[in-house]
């Protein structure tokens, strides 16, 4: 089987046309996608190897906008395919590091050579292809001075699913004697739904930079896990609800938060 294309486009025809003609080649092809937020489904779902991406879209958020996803976040390799001509919307396109553009009115599109510029693209990126997005992260049960002095045979590191992650912090912690206790250097903790918490040995900057989108950092202590299953809502504009427990958004992050928030919610 060759590699897996999604086609974000809000043309039902011209999907099908694509879709056809790239099966025939035998590539897997994903279903009807006419929106940024159902490509964000579909990328969650199942990494495509290429993205054909209309700019022209269903809903507020345009191609472009996941354009600047697809290669920031995503890392994955796009071609634009749309009937934009105009050099304004040509050079906003160059600013999301797309692999091609494509004119499809012009005067009609080529089916052969989007192929081949599919091929020449994925060839491109085959040797030096991005890795799977995790599923989670290890979380270790005690600082790791402590875990050296533990029993051989105790379980030290435990998988935690993002998805079940609420925030990721460096403020002090309740212990198990029930005491707030500070966090050692260099360290950080995490909480999940059911209320367990581990460590990691990192700092919230270089942690964030591996997290799936749906976490965003909020203030110079915490990171936060913005998904539908954990999110409550926003309080006043300045606050938002995890799980019923409150977090302050200092204003420095905050056009951050608003883009992310944006992007999930409208």
């Amino acid at each position: 089987m060759k590699e897996h294309i999604l086609i974000v486009e809000n043309e039902a025809i011209l999907y099908e046309r694509l879709r056809s003609k790239l099966t025939k080649e035998h590539y897997s092809v994903d279903v009807f996608t006419p929106s940024v937020k159902e490509a964000i489904a579909r990328i969650n779902s199942q990494r495509p190897d290429l993205v054909l991406l209309d700019i022209h879209l269903e809903g507020k958020q345009t191609g472009l906008d996941l354009g600047e996803l697809l290669s920031k976040n995503y890392h994955i390799p796009f071609i634009y395919v749309t009937q934009f001509d105009d050099d304004q919307t040509f050079y906003k396109g160059l600013g999301t590091n797309h692999e091609d553009y494509v004119v499809k009115t012009k005067p009609r599109l080529d089916i052969k050579e989007l192929i081949r510029k599919i091929q020449t693209v994925l060839n491109r990126h085959q040797n030096n292809k991005a890795p799977e997005p995790k599923e989670g992260i290890m979380g270790l049960v005690d600082y790791l001075v402590v875990i050296k002095e533990m029993d051989k045979s105790r379980v030290t590191k435990v998988p935690v699913k993002y998805e079940d992650i609420l925030f990721f912090t460096v403020k002090p912690f309740s212990n198990e004697d029930h005491k707030e206790e500070v966090l050692r250097a260099n360290y950080l903790w995490f909480k999940t739904r059911n209320k367990d918490y581990f460590f990691l040995k990192t700092s919230l900057r270089d942690l964030q930079k591996s997290l799936p989108y749906h976490f965003v950092r909020i203030n110079e202590s915490y990171i936060v896990n913005l998904a539908p299953e954990n999110f409550n809502g926003r309080i006043n504009g300045s606050r938002l609800s995890i799980q019923n427990q409150e977090f302050t958004i200092k204003s420095t992050y905050k056009e951050e938060v608003n883009k992310r928030l944006k992007h999930f919610y409208g």
